[in-house]
């Protein structure tokens, strides 16, 4: 019974695996969310560069980022269960006194290399 609670509560759970950009201005940042746990994290805000990776995991309402590897941190801490908030496809991220927005990209299929060898 505890079991097949479990499997209905993951169930509800959102896929949130996939690659996020930022829009906002003055703002690059990319967030990619692999199928294996595993995430890579870019950030140029103003003077501060940072990247990140490391693992991911959620509870449904959250995304929770602990980096194994960080650079760039500036007067910051680096990841440890980082909370993400899952708005819809948005991840927001509350960072250097901001809110980080990461929007899902559809990525390109990438292209068949080997498409000669086919004909």
């Amino acid at each position: 019974m505890i079991f097949a609670a479990l499997l209905l509560a993951a169930a509800d759970v959102p896929p949130v695996t996939g690659f996020y950009v930022s829009h906002q201005m003055e703002i690059g940042a990319a967030l990619e969310l692999e199928a294996d746990g595993k995430f890579q994290y870019q950030l140029d805000y103003g003077a501060v560069s940072e990247a990140a990776e490391g693992n991911w995991s959620s509870d449904g309402t959250n995304v929770y980022l602990t980096a194994t590897q960080m650079q760039g941190a500036y007067k910051t801490s680096n990841f440890n269960r980082q909370p993400l908030k899952i708005e819809g496809d948005r991840l927001l991220l509350n960072r250097y006194d901001t809110v980080i927005r990461f929007e899902r990209e559809e990525l390109p299929a990438p292209a068949n290399k080997n498409k000669h060898l086919e004909e």
